[in-house]
């Protein structure tokens, strides 16, 4: 599998893939990389979206922009993001060798955009696992990522349709910077879990927090969330096992459980984490100020 390396391989795929000149992918690459989410502001503008608001206008806006396929490449160059997979590489190994699975596993990539995380994850693990890939359908980010898949030789099945996911199927779901962009993560929540089988995992990674000019399609009405996460799949059975304690990345990723039953010890050594109940009581002080 060929192995992107450099931001002159970055430029060079979206050359390939897209109708983008050189010169213009040159351009949104170098202020993607020193303004990140410039590329999709500035579409967003072009647009005429309401930013931080979710509505048919934003539907389009995924679909069409080539804002998003920049800067989902740039970022998984970034030294934070890699950091990231690196560490749901080590917890998936850790998951395999626990269940000593014999035969191959089920890994959703939910939302991932372009596909990198996909590429990344399937190097190491495509004789453990059958990985399949969910988007918007439709999306130049979807097409990118067909193609991004081909050129490196990434063998992924392709899911369509939301109602097309299989309940209690998947060992694994991969769940990255998502969660922001729902217009109602709570209900989207209740549906994911059903994806799961018992025992699975899901990695989780979410910028509620984050509703910024530069973002546009961060929901404003999802900052009511921040700090609030682990308590959120909390009430829907996924108990939150591990979460990353690096400072740069605290909670980035973290690590849920679908449990069959979540006992009184589970609910209290949640609420008694140190970090997690000063994020949530941190975000309770923001919503009073």
């Amino acid at each position: 599998m060929k192995d992107r390396k450099s931001y002159e391989d970055l430029v060079s795929d979206i050359v390939e893939f897209t109708n983008l000149e050189k010169e213009v992918v040159q351009t949104m690459v170098w202020d993607e990389l020193f303004d990140p989410g410039i590329n999709v502001k500035k579409e967003a503008l072009t647009f005429e979206i309401d930013f931080h608001v979710y509505d048919k206008k934003m539907e389009n806006f995924y679909r069409s922009a080539y804002g998003f396929i920049i800067e989902t490449s740039v970022e998984s160059l970034r030294k934070d993001k890699k950091k990231v997979l690196r560490t749901i590489k080590k917890r998936i190994s850790t998951f395999l060798d626990k269940k000593n699975h014999k035969n191959r596993i089920n890994i959703l990539m939910m939302g991932d955009g372009v596909g990198e995380d996909t590429i990344f994850l399937y190097q190491y693990f495509n004789e453990n696992a059958i990985f399949f890939y969910f988007d918007v359908p439709g999306s130049k980010t979807y097409d990118f990522a067909r193609m991004n898949f081909k050129k490196r030789k990434v063998n992924v099945n392709f899911i369509k349709e939301y109602e097309n996911i299989p309940y209690e199927f998947f060992d694994i779901i991969i769940f990255l910077e998502v969660l922001e962009h729902l217009p109602d993560p709570e209900s989207s929540l209740d549906g994911i879990k059903n994806f799961l089988k018992v025992d699975g995992v899901i990695f989780v990674t979410e910028s509620f927090y984050n509703v910024t000019q530069n973002f546009p399609t961060h929901l404003k009405s999802n900052q009511k969330y921040d700090g609030k996460t682990p308590f959120m799949f909390l009430k829907r059975g996924l108990l939150l096992q591990y979460y990353s304690k690096d400072r740069s990345l605290l909670f980035r990723p973290m690590e849920f459980v679908k449990k069959e039953n979540i006992n009184l010890h589970d609910k209290i050594s949640l609420y008694l984490d140190r970090n997690v109940l000063k994020k949530y009581l941190y975000s309770i002080f923001k919503e009073l100020t």
